[in-house]
């Protein structure tokens, strides 16, 4: 079980949980997000040396 956490835009932590799978966690993420119009959310899990690594909501697309 990992820890995960959301990031409004603003930075602000908005939600923290433990979660079984990174496909749980996504699901989490997408539902925790209050307005999916906006950009700079991000998705973080609690590495093993206590940092944080986020993953950003591109919604599919590549530079």
């Amino acid at each position: 079980m990992a820890t995960y956490r959301v990031i409004d835009p603003a930075g602000k932590v908005t939600d923290t949980r433990n979660i079984e799978s990174a496909d749980d966690a996504h699901a989490w993420f997408v539902d925790a997000r209050a307005d999916n119009a906006e950009l700079g959310w991000r998705l973080e899990v609690r590495h093993e040396d206590g940092g944080w690594h986020f993953f950003d909501d591109t919604e599919g697309v590549a530079d």
